[in-house]
């Protein structure tokens, strides 16, 4: 290597150890967003539950072992199975919980209090149809606890969460 050779390379190598020292330290510096969390029915906010209480107030309709797919990005979506209380809405003998497919978006995410950010709709929906076809549309129960009477769920509903 000849001299000039060698000066110009010691003066790129000059020129590049700052550069690439600045470009290390600026991604370093970025803050961490906090991550994304879902809160429903007064339950702790979590980040992927795999439980979620789809009707509030009650154990009618409870998503189990969901499976999340794009947590953190505007719409997040899940699939798992729910475990639905038939007996909540017609007088049963003995208990009749039917398990069925269920799939759950999450969307919206709205920034809580300060560092803190969560999806705020939930939508569910039965992919094999409603577990209710054989409960009568007109039915409404009454809950044992407060004597208040309340609809059938829909098959499919989109609710308001809060942080």
């Amino acid at each position: 290597m000849t001299l000039s050779a060698s000066r110009t390379a010691a003066i790129a190598a000059t020129l590049l150890v700052p550069l690439l020292l600045l470009v290390a330290c600026s991604h370093a510096s970025r803050p961490v967003p906090p991550p994304i969390t879902l809160s429903f029915c007064g339950f702790t906010p979590q980040v992927t539950p795999d439980v979620v209480l789809v009707v509030c107030g009650t154990d009618d309709i409870t998503a189990r072992n969901l499976v999340w797919s794009g947590w953190g990005k505007p719409t997040t979506t899940a699939r798992g199975s729910a475990i639905v209380d038939l007996c909540a809405y017609v007088d049963c003998a003995s208990p009749d919980d039917a398990s069925v497919a269920i799939d759950v978006t999450a969307s919206g995410i709205v920034h809580c209090s300060p560092g803190t950010r969560a999806y705020s709709t939930l939508q569910y929906s039965f992919p094999g149809g409603s577990p209710f076809q054989s409960v009568p549309a007109n039915v409404v129960s009454a809950d044992e606890a407060t004597e208040a009477s309340q609809p059938v769920p829909p098959p499919n509903q989109t609710v308001s969460l809060t942080c």
